[in-house]
């Protein structure tokens, strides 16, 4: 039996996630050793140049753990897996969030893992879609200092042996 892999399904998008450009990526906490495959990552995100202090725009993937979806078929060998991914994209101010939003949309909406090959077996991921009526706010954080601006994107996409 094909199971499926969520490590597998988040590999895949931390991989299509190094062409987003002008920001620092990371992977499930803010680290150098979380940074995205291949991709040389500092341990903070890096400030602006300008004196200011403000950090540089970066995002971090934080995976769901999704469920069973609601499709059964008939001999019970195939499966599927509803599978969220957040995004939480952030910035030193609003210009920098919105313009890191639109690249990381570009990236991933509507991209699709496709066919992932894993020890089990061969397994399908779909498109990575917006949840219908899910509207990201823009928030501030003020627990560091100068503040930034963030928001969490939210994707799902279903995957299927």
């Amino acid at each position: 039996m094909t199971r499926i892999r969520r490590r597998d399904l988040l590999a895949a998008v931390a991989e299509r996630a190094t062409v987003i450009t002008h920001a620092t990526g990371y992977v499930g906490k803010i680290s150098a050793a979380t940074g995205l495959p291949g991709v040389d990552t500092p341990e903070d995100p890096p400030t602006k140049d300008d004196g200011t202090g403000r950090v540089r725009p970066y995002f971090v993937l934080f995976p769901g753990i999704g469920r069973p979806g609601d499709e059964q078929a008939i001999d019970d060998v195939l499966f599927d897996l509803a599978w969220p991914l957040q995004v939480t994209a952030a910035a030193g101010d609003t210009d920098d969030l919105l313009a890191l939003v639109d690249r990381i949309d570009a990236a991933l909406h509507r991209w699709a893992p496709g066919f992932l090959a894993g020890a089990d077996g061969v397994v399908v991921a779909g498109p990575l879609r917006i949840p219908d009526g899910y509207v990201p706010p823009v928030l501030t954080d003020r627990t560091v200092r100068p503040e930034r601006v963030y928001t969490p994107l939210q994707y799902q996409l279903t995957a299927h042996t």
